[in-house]
């Protein structure tokens, strides 16, 4: 378990942004309407990363967007699924959170979770959204 007690937010340009703990460790990124995070040894993990930050990016979204309809992810049904592109946490009702498993390419080996903002949030919203999720998955 990682304890982190502030978010450092970089800019990467053209609404892009890296996450880092207070180490200066990336821990996450925000691209445009998606904000992941990774370090999570086990799929274990992240599944349970996931649901918490479905929540923390639901309570931080009803801040910042009166109306934004609450989703209770009912983590005793949460599996993966393929939509042929990608492999996604569901609860039987949505997909909420992408799976992203450890590949090479990445910046380091370990499991994440990526989520979707709406199409409407700005990019201040991101950002907001990103450090409640961060200290909700990380803390």
């Amino acid at each position: 378990t990682r304890s982190i007690e502030m978010v450092k937010i970089l800019s990467n340009g053209d609404n892009q942004q890296r996450l880092e703990d207070s180490t200066g460790r990336h821990i996450g990124w925000i691209n445009g309407h998606m904000i992941g995070f990774r370090g999570f040894v086990m799929e274990d993990d992240a599944r349970d990363a996931a649901v918490a930050a479905r929540s923390a990016l639901d309570a931080a979204l009803e801040r910042q967007y009166t109306g934004w309809p609450h989703y209770e992810v009912d983590a005793s049904r949460v599996r993966t699924m393929h939509d042929g592109a990608s492999e996604w946490f569901y609860d039987g009702t949505a997909p909420f959170a992408r799976l992203l498993r450890p590949q090479r390419r990445a910046y380091d080996t370990s499991f994440g979770i990526e989520l979707a903002l709406p199409t409407y949030a700005t990019e201040g919203a991101a950002i907001t959204v990103a450090q409640s999720v961060a200290m909700a998955i990380l803390a």
